[in-house]
């Protein structure tokens, strides 16, 4: 990013904060605070504030272009080394990135070029250049709608197994939009600040469904197993009623099942979803044996886990976004949502922060295209390399923090 992009950013984002405030976390005096520049690798950490008008004076000062605090709760947060502060606990971090999504919007509009040959391709970048093998590829990652979509769907997900199966109270929930490509979820119980690392994977481990065995869990010829189950036999019988249901011998054969198995099923297609509506035993037909069924249920548990950062949540020291600050990649707003609004919430309507002026920028000669980008109900874009444009103030920060345009 040029200098002089990074201090226009700077003091716009400095203004925001003189103006609005975050939302402060609780318990603030034992939370430990960091901060990023625009235009600095550098982040400032180890700082402790006592009271929300000396946070905000700060933050209104510096012009971070992100501000995070720590999940846990330390004696002494600004201590300089973590055996220093003295850990209290907690709170339960949950992140979903859109990045981490199987989505295939990331064909429409993620894209890639080699300044050395000005080869260009679309979707996820080569680790070289397939034409001359260079290594120093440009990569323009994107969001749009059907990525926020997966990723709401996710959380919603998320917060309906922690409240069903983990009986995580939905009044200890707080989801957030987090101004970029997800969301996050946090659980603020004082119940759960002393979990360790050991059994805040183990949660990790019980959403993404690992080291299931079908057998222990009832899922076999002849159990009971209904789409009213609760915990993973639910969520299995519900993925398999939604696999069989929509399934074809080719789709079932791209799990890995052989053709024979693969026509048996589809053949006993309406017997087994009946069993499965009714909790009836459940039939399995002859030619689906044991290793048969373990590819199937293997991809009905990848249908039904839930796709959150295990490094996120099992690290217990792990600095958070602060709600109501803007985030240094989009200049949106991370903003709290009730669980009951995340699928109607826009975040490029709703985490707008600056709804007036204009500014000028240039797309970067070495951009290979900006893709489209809808903010409100307007929708700019696309933009060619080293094009000069005169836009909305939020679209032109929008572009400098994706770092695909400076400030003309």
């Amino acid at each position: 990013m040029e200098e002089r992009t990074a201090r226009f950013l700077k003091n716009l984002f400095s203004c925001y904060y003189r103006e609005k405030r975050p939302v402060f976390p609780l318990d603030l005096p034992h939370r430990e605070f960091a901060f990023m520049l625009f235009g600095q690798k550098a982040v400032i950490r180890h700082r402790g504030f006592s009271s929300h008008e000396e946070l905000w004076s700060f933050m209104a000062e510096l012009g971070p272009s992100d501000a995070f605090y720590s999940s846990a709760h330390f004696e002494r947060p600004d201590a300089p080394d973590m055996k220093s502060k003295g850990w209290l606990g907690a709170d339960l971090i949950f992140d979903i990135d859109a990045d981490h999504l199987p989505t295939s919007c990331k064909e429409e509009h993620d894209l890639w070029a080699c300044p050395a040959c000005g080869r260009e391709g679309r979707g996820e970048a080569p680790d070289k250049c397939p034409g001359c093998g260079s290594k120093g590829l440009v990569e323009v990652k994107w969001i749009c709608d059907k990525c926020i979509s997966a990723a709401k769907d996710e959380v919603i997900k998320l917060a309906e197994v922690l409240e069903a199966e983990l009986g995580i109270q939905a009044s200890d929930m707080v989801i957030s939009f987090s101004g970029h490509r997800g969301f996050h979820l946090q659980v603020i119980s004082e119940d759960l600040l002393p979990l360790g690392q050991d059994e805040r994977r183990e949660i990790v481990d019980y959403l993404l469904g690992l080291g299931l065995e079908p057998e222990l869990l009832g899922v076999k010829a002849g159990a009971r197993l209904s789409i009213n189950d609760v915990g993973w036999r639910g969520r299995i019988a519900r993925g398999l009623y939604r696999l069989l249901l929509r399934a074809r011998e080719e789709d079932l054969r791209a799990l890995g099942l052989r053709s024979k198995a693969a026509r048996a099923l589809l053949s006993s297609r309406d017997v087994i979803l009946n069993c499965l509506e009714q909790g009836k035993p459940l039939y399995l037909p002859k030619g689906l044996g044991r290793a048969q069924l373990r590819k199937l249920v293997a991809a009905c548990v990848e249908d039904s886990s839930v796709k959150v950062d295990p490094v996120v949540t099992g690290d217990t020291h792990r600095l958070v976004r602060m709600s109501g600050t803007l985030h240094g990649k989009t200049g949106l707003l991370k903003v709290d949502i009730p669980l009951l609004e995340v699928e109607d919430f826009d975040p490029f309507g709703e985490a707008i922060a600056f709804r007036k002026g204009k500014a000028k920028v240039k797309v970067k000669e070495e951009i290979p295209q900006v893709p489209p980008l809808r903010l409100w109900d307007q929708e700019f874009g696309p933009f060619e390399a080293g094009q000069l444009l005169e836009l909305p103030l939020q679209v032109a920060v929008f572009l400098m923090c994706k770092k695909v345009a400076e400030l003309a």
